[in-house]
């Protein structure tokens, strides 16, 4: 091992250029929050060569003087900080004075500023070696920085970039999650001379979704809010018929304070945990919602110095941060799904008039058309969606019939789905569906009652299972026993139970609590007690349901739909599988030629 050295300012800057940036977008990112900081409205960025050959960043904010220009290139020189404290409350996107010196380390730059009140601007030419003050030169006012020889002294570097097609794609979502943050803020990219994107400053977020998601997609989002101590929730959510097999369209943002269109979009655990606990028993198990999240924390409340990149912050009190968003979500969630009237109140929430050029609507992960919401009632209703290319109001969520129990009884389809008539088309129910979602909803009624209807078993069962599996459900006795299964571990390889939920009585109860250890190995000792709790009871619905292979005489089918209009969400089963579908009448006249 050889002798400590300091290493030479050179090598130092590439190290630091590493951990800032990566690939084109990274500098994209960096000029870009600098310029919407500098206080511009309007942004243009151009890229030859997916940003490998060329990048310029033009803005139209306060500019700078020529010596500030020259000093911007130092290391740790920031006019957004003067000590420590300020760390607390900064409500800026930069903050480290690492972004030019950085860019610098990467490749060549050229920087051209000038202020409003100045007669020239100033041009500064930079690299590795440092920053020099080339001379005046005639500009508008504003910034424009000019990159160019990316990493062309760490070829090496360069190898790990893809092809300009993929590097063009990750500045364009970078733009895109920047323009969500910035509603105000117009920004435009163009590449080998022609454009990419362009997303008009607008004022609210509601018209910036309306640009990035288009129309259709963007009415089906409705507004949510939130708050709790430090915390304040505020953003758009989008139906739970309308999934990803990825979080590619689940965004938070946070800001200290309420500095409007500055939020910083952030990866973090906590966060995703807590949209996901939201949108708990509406979902699929590896499905992603559509959220649009902003979250303002008072000053000390965040600590957002713990990533090179800006991309990670730390919560002083993650739990409560957890608890106002998935509380906020599952509230705006259930009040929205309880019946389609509450689409129209939803439209509330959306300007009636949008008239800027919006794109083509997305297709989901895997190359599909995404998933239209389920709409489940006379056409034309409340909820429908403009044609044209501005947003009129939210289509319909997932709500379901206005009357299960109006419905006309068919007859039973593959021994598990109902066939119905209702008038101008057919619904399908999937009996087992319907079912668990009702009891689902009657052990939640039960629970928040103080405690589940239970039976005490005549001779307590001794359930065989792995040695983790016991140690978990030991770990979980209390919770377990609020559900009804109370026992206790029998040795280390099996389960002792006394009791079980009465909806469930008469069905294999070691079958059951086999569901059970698996559905609390999947979670981990880890999650928050009400997802626990929540993943339990749909556990226990699942197995007291009817299921596909069981004949249903028309009384029990007409009962079943009877009992969905007593449920408050109807429209999934507590894992999030949709409880009907519907065929319209001249989607069957159409299979017939009429």
């Amino acid at each position: 091992m050889g002798r400590i050295v300091v290493l030479p300012p050179a090598v130092q800057g590439q190290i630091a250029a590493g951990e800032v940036i990566e690939r084109p977008a990274s500098i994209v990112r960096e000029l870009v929050e600098n310029a919407i900081d500098a206080g511009a409205s309007q942004v243009e960025v151009h890229l030859e060569g997916g940003g490998l050959s060329r990048i310029v960043v033009g803005d139209d904010g306060c500019g700078m003087e020529g010596d500030e220009a020259v000093l911007a290139f130092a290391r740790h020189a920031t006019s957004k900080l003067t000590n420590a404290d300020d760390l607390q409350r900064v409500s800026t996107f930069g903050f480290r004075g690492e972004a030019l010196p950085s860019v610098a380390a990467a490749g060549r730059v050229r920087l051209t500023t000038r202020r409003p009140e100045e007669r020239a601007a100033t041009v500064i030419d930079a690299d590795e070696r440092g920053a020099r003050l080339v001379g005046p030169a005639a500009a508008a006012p504003g910034t424009t920085v000019e990159v160019t020889d990316l990493f062309a002294s760490t070829p090496a570097r360069r190898k790990f970039l893809r092809q300009p097609a993929t590097e063009l794609g990750h500045t364009a979502d970078v733009l895109t999650r920047l323009a969500v943050a910035c509603p105000p803020v117009g920004i435009r990219l163009t590449h080998d001379r022609r454009e990419v994107l362009a997303y008009p400053a607008v004022a609210t977020l509601q018209q910036r979704l309306v640009q990035v998601l288009g129309a259709t997609r963007a009415a089906a989002l409705v507004a949510v809010e939130g708050r709790g101590g430090d915390v304040a929730l505020t953003g758009f959510i989008g139906s739970p018929r309308d999934t990803l097999a990825s979080a590619r369209l689940l965004w938070t943002y946070v800001t200290i304070g309420e500095a409007e269109g500055r939020a910083r979009w952030i990866r973090d655990r906590v966060l995703l945990r807590a949209v996901l606990d939201g949108y708990e028993s509406l979902i699929m198990r590896g499905r992603h919602p559509i959220a649009f999240l902003r979250l303002a924390f008072a000053p000390g409340s965040i600590d957002v110095n713990v990533h090179p990149a800006k991309l990670e912050v730390r919560f002083r009190d993650g739990q409560a941060v957890h608890r106002v968003v998935s509380s906020a979500l599952r509230t705006r969630l259930r009040a929205t799904l309880r019946s389609a009237d509450t689409a129209a109140e939803a439209a509330a929430d959306w300007p009636g008039d949008a008239t800027v050029p919006l794109p083509a609507d997305a297709e989901s992960d895997d190359g599909a058309p995404i998933r239209r919401p389920l709409v489940i009632g006379p056409p034309g209703g409340p909820g429908s969606t403009s044609t044209a290319g501005a947003l009129r109001q939210p289509a319909l969520w997932d709500a379901a019939p206005r009357g299960f129990g109006n419905l006309r009884y068919v007859g039973q389809l593959f021994a598990g789905y109902l066939l119905c008539d209702a008038g101008d088309h057919l619904v399908l129910i999937d009996q087992h569906a319907a079912h668990e979602r009702v009891l689902y909803e009657r052990l939640q009624a039960e629970h928040r009652g103080t405690t589940v209807a239970r039976d005490a078993l005549l001779v307590p069962e001794v359930v065989p299972l792995g040695r983790s599996e016991v140690a978990l459900l030991g770990e979980r006795a209390v919770a377990l026993a609020a559900v009804g299964l109370e026992g206790e571990p029998f040795g280390d390889d099996a389960f002792l139970l006394r009791t079980v939920p009465r909806l469930v009585r008469g069905r294999d109860v070691g079958d059951l609590l086999r569901h059970v250890a698996a559905e609390v190995a999947t979670d981990g000792v880890a999650t928050a007690v009400e997802r626990s709790r929540d993943a339990l009871l749909a556990t226990l619905a699942c197995h007291a349901a009817t299921r596909v292979g069981d004949r249903l005489d028309a009384a029990e089918a007409q009962a079943l739909l009877a009992s969905m209009d007593g449920v408050a969400v109807n429209a999934h089963c507590p894992h999030g599988r949709p409880v009907a579908v519907q065929l319209a009448r001249r989607q069957v006249e159409a299979l017939f030629g009429r």
